[in-house]
This record gives C-alpha cells, sequence and structure tokens, in this order.
C-alpha cells in the first residue's frame, strides 16, 4: 500500500480545507496533503460576502484582479422583506453598509484547489477518509479511499477537520457538536424559461412558518431555499415538492421571481443548524470552518469565517509542530469569543422579525434572544 508522510493531513477540501493549506504553503514551511470526497463537480450555492473577503485571498497572495469577471461578481441588487411585508436593502437588516459580492462557489472552490496544487501541496480530489489512527506520539495515520486508485496511508504529524457542519472527522473520533437550534434548508434549483437572463439579485422574506432565500447563478439559474426546523418539517412534509411548492407560492416577493422558471430536481434538503464543535482535548488536531462553528445562513458569515478561521488554525497548527501551544490556546479561546458574538447578532436579526410571535419557529427565536448572553460555547 502506498504511503505519504506529511507535517499537517486536511480533511476537506472546500473553502476552509483549501486556506487553511494556502495559509501553510505561503506562510510556513509545512508540507500539506489535502483529501476531498467530491471531484469539485457538485453545484453548489452562492454564498454572499462582503468586501473583506479580498483582505483574506490578499493574506494567502490572491490578488484581488485574480477574479476579475470570473468567481466573484458584485451583488448589484439585495433586497429583504424581513420585520415587514416591505422591500428594503438587505443591508438594513444587518446595519452595516458597504458593497456586497456573490460567489460562484464551483469556480471559487475549484479555484482555490487549484493554487493549493500549484504551490506545492498534495489535493487528492475524490478520495475518503476511511479511519483515523492518533498514534502514541501523537502523530496520525490515515487510512484513504480514492475513488479509482484504491487505499493508499497518509502519515502526518497533525490532523485538521475542515468538512464542513457535518464535521466528519470529529465525529469519527467521538467529539460531539452542541447544537443550539435544528435549522433545515429546503431547496431547489430553478431554471428560466425566459430569454432575458434573469436580474441579479438575492432575496430573503420571511413567513409565519421560517424565511426564504433566493440568488441568481450562472446560466439563467436560479436558487430558493426554505429555512425552518427539521422537526416543522417531518411534521409538515415539506420536503415533498408538491408542499415545498405550496409555501413558495404563498410568498409576496419571491413568487414573481421565479414565474417563468421550472424546478430541476426535488427539493434538497441540508443542515443549517448552529453548532460549535470544542476539539481541544485532543493532541495535534483542530477544527476549523463549519466544522468548528457552524453558523445560521442569516448571519452571513460562512464563507469569511471558513477562510479566516481555517488561516488561525493552520498557523496554530505551524506553532505546535515547533513545540508552541500558545496559537492552540488561542485559537480556542477566539473560537469561544466569536461564537458568543455570534449569538447575539443571530438573536438581533431575529428580534427584528415580530409579527408571527405566536408561530412556533419564530417562539423558538424569541426564546433564545434572553439566553444568548448567558450561553458558554466553551462550557
Amino acid at each position: 500500500m502506498q504511503s505519504i508522510h506529511t507535517d499537517i493531513f486536511i480533511t476537506g477540501g472546500g473553502p476552509a480545507g483549501t486556506a487553511a493549506a494556502l495559509c501553510l504553503l505561503t506562510h510556513t514551511t509545512c508540507k500539506v496533503v489535502v483529501a476531498e470526497a467530491s471531484a469539485y463537480d457538485n453545484v453548489r450555492v452562492g454564498e454572499h460576502v462582503d468586501a473583506s473577503i479580498f483582505r483574506l485571498l490578499e493574506y494567502l497572495d490572491i490578488p484581488r484582479n485574480t477574479f476579475d469577471g470570473t468567481g466573484i461578481q458584485e451583488g448589484y441588487n439585495s433586497e429583504a422583506a424581513w420585520g415587514s411585508d416591505r422591500l428594503v436593502s438587505r443591508h438594513s437588516i444587518y446595519t452595516t453598509e458597504g458593497r456586497s459580492y456573490q460567489l460562484d462557489r464551483h469556480l471559487f472552490d475549484s479555484f482555490l484547489a487549484a493554487q493549493v496544487a500549484a504551490r506545492g501541496g498534495q489535493l487528492f480530489p475524490r478520495t475518503r477518509a476511511l479511519h483515523y489512527q492518533h498514534n502514541a506520539d501523537g502523530r496520525w495515520t490515515i487510512l484513504l479511499q480514492h475513488e479509482t486508485k484504491g487505499q493508499f496511508e497518509v502519515h502526518a504529524k497533525f490532523l485538521m477537520d475542515a468538512t464542513g457542519r457535518q464535521a466528519k472527522v470529529c465525529r469519527h473520533l467521538g467529539i460531539p457538536g452542541k447544537k443550539y437550534d435544528q435549522l433545515t434548508g429546503i431547496g431547489a434549483y430553478l431554471q428560466s424559461d425566459t430569454t432575458p437572463t434573469p436580474e441579479q439579485k438575492i432575496l430573503l422574506e420571511t413567513t409565519a412558518e421560517g424565511w426564504w432565500y433566493y440568488a441568481t447563478m450562472p446560466g439563467n439559474r436560479m436558487v430558493a431555499t426554505f429555512f425552518t426546523d427539521s422537526d416543522l418539517v417531518k411534521q409538515h412534509l415539506w420536503q415533498q415538492p408538491d408542499n415545498w411548492n405550496r409555501l413558495l407560492a404563498s410568498t409576496k416577493h419571491l413568487l414573481p421571481l421565479i414565474r417563468g422558471s421550472h424546478a430541476y430536481g426535488k427539493p434538497w434538503v441540508r443542515n443549517a443548524f448552529t453548532q460549535m464543535t470544542d476539539t481541544s482535548t485532543i493532541k495535534n488536531f483542530l477544527a476549523a470552518g463549519d466544522a468548528a462553528l457552524s453558523f445560521d445562513p442569516i448571519s452571513s458569515m460562512g464563507i469569511g469565517f471558513a477562510i479566516s478561521s481555517a488561516c488561525h488554525a493552520a498557523l496554530a497548527a505551524d506553532q505546535q509542530l515547533q513545540g508552541n501551544a500558545a496559537g492552540i490556546i488561542s485559537y480556542h479561546k477566539d473560537l469561544r469569543q466569536h461564537f458568543q458574538q455570534y449569538l447575539q447578532v443571530k438573536a438581533s436579526f431575529y428580534r427584528k422579525e415580530q409579527r408571527w410571535k405566536t408561530a412556533p419557529f419564530w417562539i423558538r427565536r424569541t426564546e433564545r434572544v434572553s439566553d444568548t448572553a448567558s450561553v458558554d460555547p466553551g462550557s
């Protein structure tokens, strides 16, 4: 069986995993191996980000003009009907100003992966980790399965989980994540049947049962996702096409945007819960991005946090390998502080919607408003 020896092994080749690898390859002398289960050919929902994304990319030695015309496009129209049925600028929901941008996740993720390989990292797509062995000396032996080339091993000094909200490595190692809600997204991709390209737009719209996210995508496509709680989905069977379409038909602002289009495939269901995973008890191991902290999509903190936390984790891992644990300690402290701030910001978003105080979805968010200040994510 083939064996590869490296300093740091990263499971997950999305924005967090590739950002961690690029940080190590740019700012340290560490050798890096990344395994990604997909072939970077999955359709991904676009991400809404602000201009801070460019500062993060510049830290990884990726100039802003690299994405001119591809991957990152300025979002010219971003609106929300949140707290009333009147459309307002989405920035007023966040009480922030400045330009916003829409990521083409397929181009963005593929570009970062290509950068890892171009800078000397080893990235294996279509590769799953089958087993993680933590050796007595603190090092790791990882058994991997490539889709067509079979099994091989990686021997690493440090292991990082960048597998997203599912935190697959953490689960494999028996590290439970603490969930703070049961938010779930039920979405579908829509294809415009009209000749004109749909207006580039992002829209949020609340209903008694939850809230909708809509965005345009390349190729006359759109995505519409309904966010609610998983038990409500099961109770009302909202994942079924007819029921999902009825919810969509009840919207005021979203429905006109998707007229003249058709959905392809059944609605998909994805977890969107808030979660924190504490990895401080395992030596030479960290989680980054959604594997460490998973945020409610209303916060728009996903990609930016994935990249920034991955860079912090990468530098902490490098320090650990040099015999300095200060970076690891600082990383966990910052995660707890970041999560506490997020809970308060999340509560303020949901507090803005007061029209459905007796609806189960909104009752739960109102109840949690008073709880967030006392939550200790480190407990």
